[in-house]
């Protein structure tokens, strides 16, 4: 078994010499075999090895004694042993979650809680090649993409390792009887309450009977799907750096050019959109079926909100993924001379008097000093709203102008317009008014800047 394990390791990189491990051990077969190995390479790799393990509270006394043995057996290899006590039947209730999502999720917070202090820590699982088999029928049955059980992932700024799936469940019985192990067994493992269970003990023995290599069949088959799957997200991640435009709250991208990507790459894009949005904050589901549904419906312009913590947005050809149901409302704020203001929608505007212009374009109107006079005011739009443009005898709607600058009507609300003397002057980026004119002295600049 050792010689399989290492080399497994060789292939993966999924520890080092004089790496720092902790072992989450439950007390059964998978587990304690994997704190015996490690115990048995320690010297030999100079690895610093903690135990870690966990007290469900959910079988009395009997889960206390499972902690205690962990600690006993672990202390008896010279290996310190860290115990969490959790109250998951509290969480359940907190949180509206099952059993085994609490247990799991509890269970995950004392391990990161235990490997903060340690950079560099990895934690390392005793999962094995009927683990993975079993997570793989089980996302079969849900209709999932059998990604199965990953060798490696990150775990915040650290890793998740398993080195022992390179095992079968009976390679690491023959360990256990090799050394005569005494694990504890879990009797909630022989009922058919759980999926898994379910799974274990029906649905594996009959595929057994007509592959009996399934395991290491699903093994191979994790392999290649995985090989595949970094391929896509490879090609993924270099169309999403290419495209998106990326604010804390939303991500703007072209419709047609996300369209004219395939399928499998639009997936991993909008998935990537949302780990960037909610960094630190799960989505209860997966949404791209919903949004592929509402992206590629006629209606242009339209905002469809998910939930209170997810909207989409479409106008012409841009599309937005949003954070949360914010809404713009209107805003005034006066603008003096020689000052900035940062305004609601994440936009600075500043007013100098210049003695030439030095800047041009869109985000600069240039005036004589003597047609405004200060402060400005700088507002969102009003029912009714005209501006008189440079080169038009008479005025126009602001409506007119947005919808003719296919300014999307999600961001008409929240637009910036700048008011002198009660008259409409400038919509930046948009429509400047007749007043621009440039003498060549006493001149005054307004800039806005996204």
């Amino acid at each position: 078994m050792e010689t399989k394990v290492l080399e497994f390791n060789r292939q993966h990189q999924l520890f080092k010499y004089g790496d720092t491990l902790f072992l989450a051990v439950s007390g059964g077969p998978d587990s304690l075999a994997l704190l015996h190995f490690f115990a048995s390479i320690k010297t030999s790799w100079d690895l610093s090895l903690t135990t870690l393990t966990v007290d469900h509270q959910l079988r009395g006394q009997q889960s206390l004694d499972d902690v205690r043995f962990v600690k006993e057996e672990s202390e008896k290899l010279g290996i310190p042993c860290l115990i969490g006590q959790v109250n998951v039947n509290e969480y359940k209730r907190d949180h509206h979650v099952g059993t085994q999502v609490a247990a799991r999720e509890m269970r995950y917070q004392f391990f990161q809680e235990s490997m903060k202090n340690v950079p560099n820590g990895k934690l390392v699982f005793g999962h094995h090649q009927d683990d993975l088999s079993e997570s793989m029928l089980m996302q079969f049955i849900k209709g999932v993409r059998p990604n199965g059980i990953p060798v490696k992932r990150e775990l915040g700024s650290q890793w998740l390792i398993r080195p022992f799936l390179c095992l079968r469940k009976d390679d690491i019985y023959q360990y256990v009887e090799k050394h005569q192990l005494k694990p504890r067994l879990d009797p909630s493992n022989e009922e058919d309450d759980y999926t898994r269970n379910r799974v274990r003990h029906h649905v594996m023995p009959s595929l057994e009977k007509e592959n009996p290599g399934l395991s290491k069949s699903l093994f191979h088959l994790q392999k290649q799907l995985n090989e595949e799957d970094a391929f896509l997200q490879t090609l993924a991640d270099q169309h999403y750096r290419e495209m998106v435009k990326l604010d804390p709250e939303k991500v703007t991208f072209s419709i047609q050019e996300y369209k004219a990507i395939a399928l499998p790459l639009q997936r991993r894009i909008f998935h990537l959109i949302l780990n960037y949005l909610y960094t630190n904050e799960m989505m209860d589901k997966d949404y791209f079926d919903t949004f592929n549904e509402w992206l590629i419906s006629e209606q242009q312009n339209s905002h469809y909100q998910v939930n209170e913590n997810l909207a989409f947005v479409k106008a012409y050809d841009e599309c937005q993924i949003r954070k949360g149901s914010k809404s713009y409302t209107g805003y005034e704020q006066p603008l003096y001379l020689d000052e900035s203001v940062q305004l609601p929608n994440g936009w600075v505007a500043k007013a100098t008097k210049v003695a030439q212009v030095k800047e041009r374009g869109t985000h600069v109107f240039v005036c004589d000093a003597y047609h405004i006079s200060f402060p400005l005011t700088i507002r969102t739009r009003k029912n009714g709203d005209r501006i008189k443009p440079k080169g038009m005898n008479g005025h126009k709607k602001v409506k007119d102008i947005f919808i003719d600058n296919k300014i999307p009507k999600y961001l008409r609300d929240e637009w910036p317009m700048v008011e002198a003397n009660g008259e409409i002057i400038w919509i930046p980026y948009v429509c400047k008014s007749h007043l621009v004119k440039d003498s060549g002295h006493n001149l005054i600049q307004i800039t806005f800047h996204k």
